[in-house]
C-alpha cells in the first residue's frame, strides 16, 4: 500500500493588511459546501468572495463550489452560479449583474509552460490574466473560459464551449474554440452571422 501524498497549499497573495493562505480558504469553501441554511451560506461566502450591490438583488451560488483564492472574485447582483462551479482565480474574475452561469462551468485565469522541462513539476512558473464576464449573459453548462478573456454584455455561450478569445456584446457563441454564430438585436431577435 502506498503512502498518502503530501498536499501542498501554496500561500496566497494576501490582501493588503491580511495574512491569509490557501488552507484557510479551503476550510471556508468546505464549510460553505456543507451548510444548507441560506443565511449561513451567505455569511460564509462573504468571507471570501466580493458580492457587489446585493441590495439590488440576491445572487445564488450552487453546490459544490470551489475557488483557488476567493478574494479575486467579484460578483454583481442577481448572479447565478450553477452547481459544480470552479474558479481558478489567480487573477481577478469579474462577473456582471444579472449574469447566469450553468452547472460545471470552469473559469481558469492561470496557465503554465508547454515544455515539460520548463514546467519542472511544482517549481514551474505560473502566470495568469484576469477574466471579465459582462452583464446579462447566459453561460451554458460545461463551458470553459480561459485566461485573459473578456465576454461582452448580453452574450449567450452555448453549453460545452471553450472560450479562448474575447467575445463582443450581444452575440450567441458556440464551439471549441468558441466563435460567434448569431447577433442578438435590441428587439431580442437574432441574425445568423456564421453557420455552426
Amino acid at each position: 500500500m502506498s503512502a498518502p501524498l503530501d498536499i501542498i497549499a501554496r500561500p496566497s497573495p494576501a490582501r493588503e493588511g491580511e495574512d491569509t493562505d490557501q488552507y484557510d480558504l479551503m476550510v471556508a469553501v468546505y464549510q460553505f459546501n456543507q451548510v444548507r441554511n441560506t443565511e449561513k451560506r451567505k455569511k460564509l461566502v462573504e468571507g471570501f468572495v466580493t458580492l457587489l450591490q446585493q441590495d439590488k438583488g440576491k445572487s445564488y451560488i450552487g453546490l459544490p463550489f470551489s475557488c483557488e483564492y476567493g478574494f479575486n472574485i467579484r460578483l454583481g447582483y442577481d448572479v447565478c452560479l450553477g452547481p459544480d462551479f470552479q474558479l481558478n482565480d489567480v487573477c481577478p474574475i469579474n462577473i456582471g449583474n444579472r449574469t447566469m452561469l450553468g452547472g460545471s462551468v470552469r473559469i481558469y485565469t492561470p496557465s503554465h509552460p508547454i515544455s515539460p522541462e520548463e514546467r519542472n513539476g511544482l517549481k514551474e512558473p505560473e502566470w495568469a490574466k484576469p477574466i471579465t464576464i459582462g452583464e446579462d449573459c447566459w453561460i451554458g453548462g460545461g463551458v470553459i473560459i480561459r485566461q485573459g478573456v473578456k465576454i461582452g454584455n448580453g452574450v449567450t455561450i452555448g453549453a460545452g464551449s471553450v472560450v479562448t478569445k474575447d467575445i463582443e456584446d450581444r452575440v450567441v457563441a458556440v464551439g471549441n474554440p468558441t466563435r460567434p454564430i448569431k447577433k442578438i438585436l435590441e428587439d431580442g431577435t437574432t441574425v445568423l452571422i456564421l453557420k455552426a
